[in-house]
């Protein structure tokens, strides 16, 4: 029952960290970010943000994998 219980707070845990770090890099490029820098700055900042929105999916992939085997 404890297991049980703590696996599902980790899948949320997971999910919750999945949508702050969507949300967080979202808003940074949204509303923080300027693209009027040289072409290796945009490229280093598509770069960044591929590997953040990667980060995301994979806690989020964590998490449904815990929903699908609990």
């Amino acid at each position: 029952m404890v297991k049980k219980l703590a696996l599902y707070l980790l899948r949320y845990l997971l999910v919750f960290i999945s949508a702050l770090i969507l949300f967080t890099c979202a808003g940074y490029y949204l509303f923080v970010f300027d693209w009027n820098v040289t072409m290796m700055g945009e490229i280093i900042n598509g770069i960044l943000i591929t590997l953040s929105v990667t980060a995301s999916l994979g806690f989020y992939w964590a998490a449904d994998k815990l929903r699908r085997i609990y």
